[in-house]
Order: structure tokens, then C-alpha cells, then sequence
């Protein structure tokens, strides 16, 4: 009997040794945290679009396509025409190179796909366009000669008065800011408010 306490004894002990012990959890460090959440936060954060730009007030109007609500801008482009002026455009599809006349403004009324919208500037500078405020009258640095915003359905016509700022010019791309009156005393008109960067092509 006294061998098989012994035995038993034995067995208990190798059991035991032999089990893994659990790993005590470690305390993650107060720079661990800070790198997470600073991680967490980097990827929160997002750069601001290139084009944000919001129609309101197209449902004022029953003939109108209500359109309100941000522009998803697709194309945006300027003519490379900086010496008199710019030529540009903003539109919700992709505008293709014209195997003729290359990268260009429609001029006129524009055939626009199934549901597309497109806003086209023509801005006279006879200095050349510079950076500064662009409205229908004749300013310091210019003015806007022609503007129109148009649908698949049809040109939004008339859209209210807008005024274009030109904040930078490089050789590569223009940024702008562009934001419109849609109320007088006896009519509401569609307006544009928002920024914008073309590509000189």
C-alpha cells in the first residue's frame, strides 16, 4: 500500500510539472496606446476633394431636373488660353479628347449623356487671367463673359449671379472658388457654391 501512495505521489508531481503555466497578460504601455489611436486617427482622416461643389435650387422650378445636392465631379478642365482668359468646364461624366480639336470647351449647347450634368465658363481677362474676383461685370482683372450649367434634359437656364475667385494659378492646375445669388426680390434661380481645381490642358 505504502508503494502505491509513493507511486501515485510520483504520477501527481509529473502531471503537475508538465502542465504549461498560463502567461500573465502584459500591460500594453501608455506610448503603445498613443500609437494606435494615432493610427486609428491617420486613417479617419481624409484629404478634402479637389471639386466640392453644391447646386441648390433646382426644385424650385417644375420644369428643372431637381438636381440640388453635391456635384460628383468626374472632368474638370481648363483650355491652356491664360494669356486672354480661360475656357473651363466641370461635369459630372468623363469628357474625352476630341481627335480634332483635342482637349476643348464645348461651345454652345453640349451633347451630355443620360442623366450627366456640366457647368462651362468662359472668363475674359484681357491682362491674362489672374488671380482675383470674376464676376458679369467688368472688375479689376476681368470678367465672366458666358456661364451655363446644362443637363441631359437640357440647359438649367438661367442659373443666379455667380461670382468666380481665382485663388492660384500654376502651370499645371487653377483653384478657384466659386459661389452664386439665387434670390431677388421677385425670382429664385438655381445657384453653384463650392471650389474647384482644373487641370490646364
Amino acid at each position: 500500500m505504502k508503494t502505491l501512495y509513493i507511486m501515485l505521489s510520483l504520477l501527481i508531481v509529473l502531471v503537475v510539472g508538465c502542465g504549461e503555466a498560463t502567461p500573465e497578460p502584459q500591460a500594453e504601455t501608455t506610448e503603445d496606446a498613443a500609437a494606435v489611436v494615432a493610427d486609428v486617427q491617420e486613417e479617419v482622416v481624409e484629404e478634402p476633394a479637389d471639386n466640392e461643389i453644391m447646386i441648390a435650387g433646382t426644385d424650385r422650378d417644375e420644369d428643372y431636373p431637381n438636381l440640388d445636392g453635391l456635384m460628383e465631379v468626374n472632368s474638370a478642365f481648363a483650355e491652356d488660353r491664360l494669356s486672354s482668359g480661360v475656357k473651363f468646364l466641370i461635369s459630372t461624366y468623363e469628357v474625352q479628347e476630341d481627335p480634332q480639336f483635342g482637349w476643348s470647351v464645348p461651345t454652345g449647347v453640349p451633347t451630355v449623356p443620360e442623366d450627366g450634368l456640366i457647368l462651362t465658363c468662359y472668363i475674359v481677362a484681357s491682362d491674362g487671367l489672374q488671380v482675383g474676383e470674376y464676376t458679369s461685370e467688368d472688375g479689376e482683372v476681368g470678367r465672366i463673359a458666358n456661364i451655363g450649367l446644362y443637363h441631359s434634359s437640357g440647359r438649367i437656364n438661367p442659373i443666379g449671379s455667380t461670382t468666380i475667385v481665382i485663388n492660384e494659378i500654376t502651370e499645371e492646375y487653377i483653384l478657384g472658388e466659386i459661389s452664386g445669388i439665387g434670390e431677388t426680390e421677385y425670382q429664385q434661380f438655381p445657384t453653384l457654391n463650392g471650389h474647384f481645381k482644373l487641370a490646364i490642358l
